[in-house]
């Protein structure tokens, strides 16, 4: 019974909406007829339902896209009509919104919420360690597969470097991301240039592989966990080519050598992790 009820929410979640168009004015309509503390406090909670029930357990990449957006779109109409006072200081759900998205110009759009968050305080201040380290690791996990765990003295650079981007309009940026990632899903695979071995820490591998592939579009992008990242050439010489990821926030590179011999390195240059070629 409960299977088809997960069933029954995935399709009313799925037909309400084509997958390359999101509902803003209607999301925008039914939040601006919010009148009271308790109706904002419901339609939290049917975010907070659709994520904790719905979103974790989907698990096919393009509807739990859509389903991630749609939820980080509701969350910034929120903060849009209603102000800083539609935080409460016990909400998680814009954190949430931030940790089960994966799509890195989608989080981009979307700090801005976040600092919002952490003006206010609350939860938000201790929610998986104190702030800003899980939100930090959330970013960076979707770039770059690396773990910021135990390394808080990196915190105020990364920081600094999110809160320069600049986002006119967090929902236009959203629905720019959305648009994007679907964009990518077009295109086909030409070729695998190399594998490496998962790594997000210096000193220990993870399972699974990634890529760099060619893609239809004649570009180079990395590929991890079934998601393709473009890659944009910083320079090259005979012995290798640096690559940063398209739109990433930290100024982070890719060393590619022609051995096929990879390291990421921070924007001093430092080496952060190494990879294992798989051949």
């Amino acid at each position: 019974m409960k299977k088809n009820i997960y069933h029954l929410l995935i399709l009313c979640l799925t037909t309400s909406f084509s997958f390359s168009q999101i509902p803003v004015e209607k999301y925008r309509a039914e939040i601006s007829q919010l009148n009271t503390d308790n109706e904002l406090r419901e339609y939290w909670n049917r975010i907070d339902k659709i994520d904790q029930e719905i979103l974790v357990n989907t698990t096919d990449i393009k509807t739990a896209d859509s389903i991630s957006v749609a939820n980080m779109i509701k969350t910034a109409l929120i903060f849009e009509i209603h102000g800083i006072d539609a935080y409460k200081p016990n909400n998680h759900i814009p954190i949430t919104n931030l940790s089960h998205n994966y799509i890195g110009k989608s989080q981009i759009a979307f700090w801005p919420i976040i600092e919002l968050c952490a003006k206010v305080g609350g939860v938000i201040s201790s929610f998986g360690g104190n702030y800003p380290a899980y939100e930090l690791e959330c970013v960076s996990q979707t770039f770059y597969n690396y773990s910021l765990i135990n390394q808080e003295p990196k915190y105020s650079q990364l920081l600094g470097k999110l809160s320069k981007i600049k986002t006119d309009n967090i929902v236009d940026e959203l629905l720019k991301a959305y648009e994007y990632q679907n964009n990518l899903r077009e295109l086909s695979e030409v070729k695998v240039l190399h594998n490496w071995s998962l790594q997000s820490f210096k000193n220990r591998s993870d399972e699974g592989v990634f890529s760099f592939v060619k893609m239809s579009d004649d570009n180079i992008y990395l590929k991890r966990f079934r998601r393709i990242q473009k890659l944009e050439l910083v320079k090259k010489n005979d012995a290798s080519i640096v690559y940063r990821l398209e739109n990433e926030p930290f100024g982070w590179s890719y060393i590619y050598r022609n051995d096929g011999s990879l390291t990421l390195i921070d924007s001093e240059k430092n080496e952060l992790i190494k990879y294992t070629l798989v051949k």
